[in-house]
């Protein structure tokens, strides 16, 4: 057991004087001397003492390997002292039998290397290394550059979830946040042998809003377009296609080129279209690095008519046929999105670009039959998201199939073509026979 030592400072208290205090003894005793009190035997009672403010207690413990943990802390009193050190040898008596020794860079490696560190190795080669790399340093900066690795607490990852959610941070987006923390934590302990627990699991995170926000209000189509023909006309295509096939943003487009390398990922090019089959092909998607090694990396659609329509006017005025087909980038698209709905007439609020491939999705969902065809389109990877969230029935659907019990031959003509339609398309249907001069021919 480990013995706390008094590191308090000594004090030097004569009568009719204040106390003066001193880190050494031996510089109490020089004090004492420079007044003309050189024998200690004659000093005046309580003239010289060792105050109790300040006890250090050190800890050293050695496993079969020869590796050394060195601990040590100052605490207030002698019994708080005592029991830290109580806590701290029982603590790393366990550790050795679990672990089969110590790991000594778990004793010295700060929040901010074993952050960085698993940020390199855990999210090499992957898509999302570049937007966790953003993250990572604002998590730092949140927790504690300095702060040692294996003395961070829940109270330290409840203070950042506070912070997060005062800065207005989405659901999402906090949650986005403590999976890298849950990610590290299980990293550490599986890949550097770290005795850890994730300490940030059981915080309470708000609930992400990820389900279907909203679709189309109004006009809002035709003024999006309308904005982006005056602003930002390259950016139609884009939104069209995501539109036609749930695109996400960087299926479409490129990434912005990478600080440190200069390189660039994404985008979609013209070697992906097969013409001939009907066939557009994406090497890689985003889900890849958790598919099994039996699945197909990437994924292929089928190249409509109507993105026929989108491609096939680009594809005629590419002097190479070859290469990207949008020299955008990611950045580019999300912000002339933002600058559209901004300057559109009267302004567009709550959309986003993603926006469009929910959207999108939804509507894919009314002409395929089941979650696990529309997450081959779509590219989800979890069906049971796909079933709650496009597979359930809106509100307007359901006005529309309660009609049905009207029995009228209108009503029940309805229901059937919003059962497969969906609402909207079949508003626009409907126009499109009446603009016709006879029923026949709509059948032609």
């Amino acid at each position: 057991m480990a013995t706390p030592t008094n590191r308090s400072p000594w004090q030097v208290k004569l009568p009719g004087k204040e106390p003066v205090k001193f880190r050494l003894k031996s510089q109490g005793l020089a004090h004492l001397a420079e007044l003309g009190y050189t024998d200690p035997a004659k000093f005046p009672k309580g003239a010289l003492k060792q105050l109790e403010t300040a006890f250090e207690v050190q800890i050293k413990f050695k496993d079969k390997h020869g590796n050394v943990v060195k601990r040590s802390e100052t605490h207030d009193t002698y019994d708080q002292a005592q029991k830290w050190a109580t806590q701290q040898e029982a603590l790393l008596v366990k550790i050795r039998q679990q672990q089969g020794g110590f790991e000594v860079s778990f004793e010295t490696i700060t929040f901010k290397e074993a952050l960085e560190k698993f940020h390199k190795e855990h999210y090499a080669g992957k898509a999302s290394f570049k937007e966790i790399g953003y993250r990572v340093p604002h998590i730092v900066e949140k927790i504690g550059a300095n702060k040692l690795f294996r003395e961070l607490n829940k109270r330290d990852y409840q203070k950042l979830r506070d912070h997060l959610l005062n800065e207005k941070y989405a659901g999402s987006s906090v949650r986005n946040y403590f999976t890298i923390l849950t990610s590290l934590y299980k990293h550490a302990a599986n890949e550097w042998n770290y005795p850890v627990e994730n300490p940030a699991a059981g915080i309470k995170l708000p609930k992400p809003n990820n389900a279907i926000q909203r679709s189309w209000v109004g006009n809002e189509q035709e003024r999006l377009m309308a904005s982006l023909e005056k602003r930002s006309p390259w950016l139609i295509p884009i939104v069209e296609l995501s539109l036609a096939m749930a695109f996400r943003r960087g299926e479409l487009v490129q990434t912005g080129k990478d600080k440190k390398t200069g390189t660039q990922s994404g985008g979609l090019m013209w070697e992906h279209i097969d013409w001939d089959n009907n066939i557009l092909s994406l090497p890689k998607e985003k889900n890849d690095k958790t598919k099994k090694v039996t699945d197909y990396l990437g994924r292929r659609v089928p190249l409509t008519s109507e993105m026929q329509a989108i491609l096939q006017p680009l594809y005629d005025k590419s002097s190479t046929k070859s290469g990207l087909v949008f020299q955008a980038t990611t950045n580019s698209v999300t912000t002339s999105f933002i600058n559209a709905c901004k300057h559109a007439v009267p302004p567009i609020k709550g959309l986003t670009f993603h926006t469009m491939r929910k959207i999108s999705t939804k509507n894919l969902s009314r002409r395929v039959n089941n979650a696990m065809e529309l997450s081959r389109l779509s590219g989800h990877k979890n069906i049971e998201v796909l079933n709650s969230r496009y597979y359930d029935v809106q509100v307007e659907d359901l006005v529309a199939l309660l009609a049905q019990s009207s029995g009228t031959l209108r009503h029940r003509g309805i229901s059937a073509l919003t059962k497969v339609l969906g609402l909207a398309d079949c508003k626009k249907f409907i126009n499109e026979i009446r603009a016709m001069k006879n029923a026949a021919e709509a059948f032609k």
